[in-house]
């Protein structure tokens, strides 16, 4: 069974993700390894693995270092293979089988490594939420810094979404008046369902609204989150880069069709509206 990770850790698990696909490979390294050093699980050398990988990336598009490519992509895969096929919502067998295919067709050469095309080097791999029967929801990243989706705890039903503010100076300050708030993706729900955009109940708390969303099946855009301030209690409240702003949810949905009918079956219950059935 996957440990359970703080949704702090989670973030900055996505965070590190969301600068490997940038190719910012020592960031990378960095944000992970300041997750690892506080950890005290064995889920470290799920950690460790994931460092190590990057580290031999950054030596093939920072240091141009051979021996310290091979070194550490090799240390990286045999780290993670206790981990597969996947890990914390990682799809660690791709994650693993690409660096392989590195690993073998590294050049020996550091200026063959700096001329390396950026496009050579694959994505990070999400094993983006199995949906079982119904299939994966897929993600497309619109900008750089914009974060998957993760989920906070194991069994959660909603993922986190996070605001992508790169393109509006990194933070907004949200009033009475909706705003919509950018997410930096886009998305594809598994065949039969949708996707539904909630609140969080820790913004709620403060006085922080979003309105309930649903995104249809077929739409591609960029999803957009929008928030606003109930009365005085949130006033001035600042949304930053990365911040979690809203839960999104993947629900089954019934396509069924309208039939104009005479009659409609009757129940016990009738024509009763608001309060008929009582407190």
């Amino acid at each position: 069974m996957e440990p359970t990770i703080s949704p702090e850790a989670r973030a900055e698990l996505a965070r590190g993700a969301a600068q490997w696909d940038a190719k910012q490979f020592f960031d990378a390294h960095e944000t992970w390894e300041e997750i690892w050093q506080v950890e005290r699980r064995s889920i470290r050398s799920f950690y460790q693995g994931l460092i190590l990988l990057a580290a031999g990336l950054h030596h093939w598009t920072g240091t141009h270092r051979p021996r310290g490519v091979r070194i550490k992509l090799a240390s990286g895969i045999e780290r993670l293979a206790a981990y597969a096929p996947s890990y914390l919502g990682v799809d660690v067998s791709t994650m693993i089988a690409d660096a392989a295919a590195l690993l073998r067709q590294a050049p020996t050469d550091p200026a063959v490594l700096a001329d390396t095309p950026p496009d050579r080097f694959p994505p990070f791999r999400w094993a983006v939420t199995d949906g079982g029967e119904h299939g994966p929801l897929r993600v497309r990243r619109l900008r750089a810094a914009a974060q998957l989706p993760t989920r906070g705890s194991e069994l959660a039903s909603g993922l986190d979404l996070y605001a992508e503010l790169s393109e509006l100076g990194g933070a907004i300050t949200l009033s009475q008046m909706p705003q919509a708030v950018p997410t930096g993706i886009a998305c594809s729900p598994p065949d039969g369902c949708e996707i539904q955009i909630r609140p969080r109940s820790g913004l709620t708390r403060r006085g922080v609204e979003i309105g309930w969303g649903t995104v249809d099946a077929d739409y591609r855009g960029e999803l957009l989150v929008s928030m606003f301030l109930r009365g005085p209690a949130g006033r001035g409240y600042r949304i930053e880069q990365g911040d979690r702003i809203a839960q999104l949810v993947v629900a089954p949905v019934v396509l069924a069709q309208v039939e104009e009918v005479e009659e409609l079956e009757q129940t016990q219950r009738g024509g009763g509206g608001f309060g008929s059935t009582g407190r």
